[in-house]
């Protein structure tokens, strides 16, 4: 078997990690030496003796090499066919044995215990999320007799994994939370010795835009002076508005407590970032949070799904009720979605309008994001929907050619 040694970066200035590159069965296995070196001191197919360290650096590319050639040397001589997972596995093996997990745990077993040991460090979602991880690459493994261990986790795996999910029409935006658990479980096993795979890391993440139904400030408003002469509708009407007026989460409404605001602000623990905000409080949000004291003692917000369920019934009843389609992906297939709008309605729109509706109304955007806690523009981007109304107003304000005022003489 040739093997190739060459250069990741070859026009570097600094040190490159030296690679190498073999042909199995037709295609061809790129592994990294973990072997770093300036290219003005790499030869083509060696470190050059002058080099700092060559004569280490070079032990451990012939080593790689005679690696390489055991492994073909043993698969030969018990005439067994030689795959590229089979000899990634191998590899790393040899290459790292003290990564080499010694004690055979099933996959369920490792992610028994990985959830566990999250559980008290993580929201409820992310629990569940794991959870859901598990059931769904047991049930590939059932149905695809794909067997799956803690060495199964390769570029391979991935491939067949996504094209699973796929088939059972998840959408991209689902496969891509799949994938990034899957990728935080295997960082940690690793980690701790139970694979000695690194192909996780080059997992493909499917990339996906996210449609949304546009809320405006009028239906907004609409909504929060309607009674719906009903305490829980009202309730749960209060708890969307607060949010549309604050920009929190479902989550961290439910955890506000009287000492945390005063007339001008609310002072938060935020519990999925683990940082503490400060939210200017706007009338219309202090309003709420002072009616849901004075009259239930606490905040009194029901379970996420019952709000979620019933929110769509109050958006029916504003009559917010016209035709919406959008076009979703799953892998290279179009999924197409039309059904009335308050049918898409979750508390989470309200996290939404607030970014949206204090861009429109000419806010800061570093400014918004002190409030909602974002980091960076890439995750805060997400929440941002404007009209098409708006972006035509917006185009034709700034297109337009304004007459010049006429002289009287």
């Amino acid at each position: 078997m040739n093997v190739n040694f060459y250069l990741k970066e070859p026009k570097s200035k600094d040190e490159t990690l030296i690679h190498f590159s073999i042909i199995i069965n037709g295609s061809r296995v790129k592994r990294s030496t973990g072997v770093k070196v300036k290219p003005n001191q790499w030869s083509g197919t060696k470190v050059k003796p002058l080099a700092p360290n060559s004569e280490n650096k070079n032990l451990k590319l012939e080593n790689i090499q005679h690696i390489i050639n055991e492994i073909e040397r043993d698969y030969l001589r018990d005439r067994k066919d030689l795959t590229i997972d089979l000899f990634r596995n191998e590899f790393d093996k040899k290459i790292n044995p003290e990564h080499t997990n010694t004690d055979n745990r099933s996959f369920s077993n490792v992610i028994d215990e990985f959830i566990k040991l999250k559980t008290p460090i993580s929201s409820e979602n992310t629990i569940k999320a794991y959870n859901t991880l598990k059931k769904t690459i047991l049930e590939f493994e059932k149905e695809k007799k794909y067997s799956v261990d803690m060495q199964s986790f390769n570029l391979v795996f991935n491939d067949y994994f996504q094209n699973y999910l796929i088939e059972k029409e998840f959408l991209n935006s689902t496969i891509n939370k799949y994938c990034k658990n899957l990728k935080a479980f295997l960082n940690w096993t690793y980690k701790r010795g139970y694979h000695n795979t690194t192909d996780y890391k080059q997992f493909d993440l499917p990339s996906y835009e996210t449609d949304k139904v546009v809320l405006t400030a009028e239906v907004i408003e609409k909504l929060r002076t309607q009674d719906f002469k009903n305490e829980l509708k009202n309730c749960i009407r209060d708890i969307f508005i607060l949010s549309c007026y604050t920009g929190l989460r479902y989550i961290d409404i439910s955890l506000i407590t009287k000492n945390d605001y005063d007339d001008k602000f609310l002072n938060l623990h935020i519990k999925k970032t683990r940082e503490n905000l400060t939210i200017p409080l706007l009338p219309q949000a202090k309003a709420i949070l002072d009616a849901q004291f004075e009259h239930f003692g606490k905040m009194n917000v029901p379970p996420n799904q019952t709000c979620n369920r019933i929110l769509k019934d109050l958006f029916e009843e504003i009559e917010f009720t016209h035709t919406v389609k959008f076009t979703k992906h799953s892998g290279g297939n179009n999924i197409i979605l039309e059904q009335p709008a308050n049918k898409f309605i979750t508390v989470h729109y309200g996290r939404s309008f607030f970014i949206t509706n204090s861009l429109t109304l000419g806010m800061n955007e570093e400014l918004i994001r002190k409030i909602t806690g974002h980091k960076d523009y890439k995750s805060f981007k997400k929440y941002v929907n404007f009209s098409k109304e708006m972006v035509a107003e917006n185009l034709h304000s700034h297109w337009t050619v304004k007459k010049e005022p006429e002289i009287v003489k």
